[in-house]
């Protein structure tokens, strides 16, 4: 093995491992260009939305994630979002749920509520992310907060399970009444379930009933469990909670306008 110390003492004092090439910084964008981007930014995902919607949708997905990227990198949240999106159904691009999770984060940090809640789901089953169900109750709990009915019913589950967060029956059903209330099927599903076994709150078969009602439009299944919890109800309390449910779903559709 040759020792390379032994001619050091030859070398110039000034070597060339310790001349550095200078870097130039770019000039920072004037505020004006910054909004020049955005501008079209915005105009390039008003774009990709058109390609997207397209009757010829199939054909038309890769030009869609081409416009969807260029407004993403230049930080359009809402390109962000749905860029991600494309990534995780694998439309116009490789499905990829790590550049998902990428771009959804890209958005999440922006404010997206939706991107924090998919992202939030992305953790909550590991694909794409290492699994973390406190990362996927914090980013629940961010589009929560903003209202979102998916996070909010999704939220509530963490609770109903103690996942991420302490186990508690009464913020559970609190958070699925909040995302009942905004007509998301699910959380009525769960909601009704905790009316008709008396979780987070007194056992009611006629609220029970209400919510399996209201879920049944859109949920597998609601039907058979607002039947079974009608055959512990008197016939009086049925008409009550029919009753109950047409008013429940009319606030509901005035609350959506």
């Amino acid at each position: 093995m040759i020792r390379s110390y032994a001619v050091l003492a030859l070398i110039p004092l000034i070597a060339t491992a310790d001349v550095k090439p200078r870097t130039v910084s770019p000039d920072p964008l004037s505020a004006a260009e910054i909004q020049d981007q955005m501008d079209q930014a915005k105009i390039d995902y008003q774009e990709g939305l058109r390609f997207a919607s397209s009757e010829t949708t199939r054909s038309n997905w890769p030009e869609a994630a081409q416009l969807f990227r260029k407004a993403a990198q230049a930080g359009y949240a809402p390109a962000q979002y749905e860029l991600a999106r494309l990534y995780a159904d694998g439309l116009g691009v490789e499905r990829d749920l790590k550049q998902a999770a990428f771009w959804y984060r890209k958005a999440a940090d922006q404010g997206e509520a939706e991107a924090q809640n998919n992202l939030g789901a992305l953790y909550a089953k590991g694909r794409g992310v290492r699994r973390s169900d406190s990362q996927a109750a914090h980013w629940y709990g961010l589009a929560a907060a903003q209202n979102d009915p998916e996070a909010t019913s999704n939220l509530g589950a963490m609770y109903l399970r103690g996942r991420g967060v302490k186990r508690d029956l009464t913020q559970a059903f609190q958070l699925f009444l909040r995302a009942a209330q905004m007509g998301y099927p699910a959380a009525q599903n769960n909601l009704a379930l905790m009316y008709a076994n008396g979780q987070g709150v007194g056992r009611d078969f006629v609220w029970a009933y209400v919510w399996l009602e209201l879920a049944s439009k859109k949920i597998s299944g609601a039907e058979q469990l607002r039947d079974a919890v009608g055959k512990e109800m008197t016939a009086e309390q049925i008409g009550h909670a029919q009753a109950l449910a047409i008013r429940k779903a009319e606030e509901i559709a005035a609350n959506q306008k």
